[in-house]
């Protein structure tokens, strides 16, 4: 797997097992709705998929929302 990859993995792993916790889901639904938004979701992604197609087609993007979610302590570095 490529750099791309691992993160979103990691972040994949991060929303399954934070989103419940307080406080948590909302940090994930704010910057998956900003960030997100640079993405064509098409009817069969999930989350995954959705993160691999940002980091490959809007790298820019894709590292800002990784360094906002280390801000926020939801994936480390």
């Amino acid at each position: 797997m490529g750099d791309v990859e691992d993160i979103a993995l990691k972040i994949f792993h991060a929303f399954e097992d934070l989103y419940f916790e307080k406080d948590k889901g909302k940090i994930f639904d704010d910057v998956f709705e900003r960030y997100f938004s640079f993405v064509e979701i098409e009817q069969f992604m999930d989350v995954y998929d959705v993160l691999v197609s940002l980091g490959i087609n809007h790298r820019k993007q894709f590292d800002e929302m990784v360094k906002e979610l280390k801000s926020q302590s939801i994936i480390s570095g």
